[in-house]
């Protein structure tokens, strides 16, 4: 077993990101068949947030075969994601994809948010435009939303882009404000 471990350098080595990402996956992270347990949720984003598991920022020192590992696992991250937002008819696991795309939109890397933003804006309106009577995964997108185009704002070239999102997103908005005047709504939506 210390041989899996000497060419590591220390506990950041990238070598170590791509395993990490997977075993949050396999045992933080639902999938369509096992139970959600919200309370991990928190370790995973701590986890993501501390090791810039998402950053995919590669050192010109780095062997391909790290690069690629690497993107793999972001990939494979990305389509666990997607899959949780597609479990509509599971709330618990739709939300717990919608929160965890928030903060992928926040902690992935300039290049993988910007190939990506537009795909993830459309699945997060089309999950809240989907979520029927579930307020909580309405507010749930409309946070993962505000997070996706905060992080828009920062890139000066899509700027027009941001601008298109919080236009498609002013009748969606309207709708649910319409439909329903509880105050979780509301104070999610602003």
């Amino acid at each position: 077993m210390a041989a899996a471990f000497e060419s590591l350098g220390d506990m950041y080595d990238v070598a170590l990101k791509p395993r990490l990402l997977h075993t949050l996956m396999t045992e933080d992270v639902p999938d369509e068949k096992g139970p959600l347990d919200s309370s991990k949720l928190s370790r995973v984003v701590s986890v993501i947030k501390t090791h810039k598991l998402l950053s995919e920022c590669f050192s010109e020192t780095m062997e391909e075969k790290q690069i690629k590992r690497w993107k793999s696992a972001v990939e494979d991250w990305l389509n666990r994601l997607i899959s949780l937002l597609d479990s509509i008819n599971m709330p618990d696991k739709c939300w717990a994809g919608i929160c965890l795309l928030g903060v992928t939109s926040q902690e992935c890397s300039p290049e993988r948010f910007s190939a990506s933003y537009m795909a993830w804006f459309d699945k997060l309106l089309s999950t809240m435009q989907s979520s029927g009577d579930s307020q909580f995964l309405m507010v749930a997108s409309c946070a993962s939303m505000s997070d996706l185009i905060t992080r828009l704002a920062g890139f000066p070239k899509l700027k027009k882009d941001g601008t298109s999102c919080a236009g498609k997103l002013i009748q969606p908005l309207l709708n649910m404000l319409k439909e329903d005047s509880t105050d979780t709504v509301q104070v999610g939506t602003f």
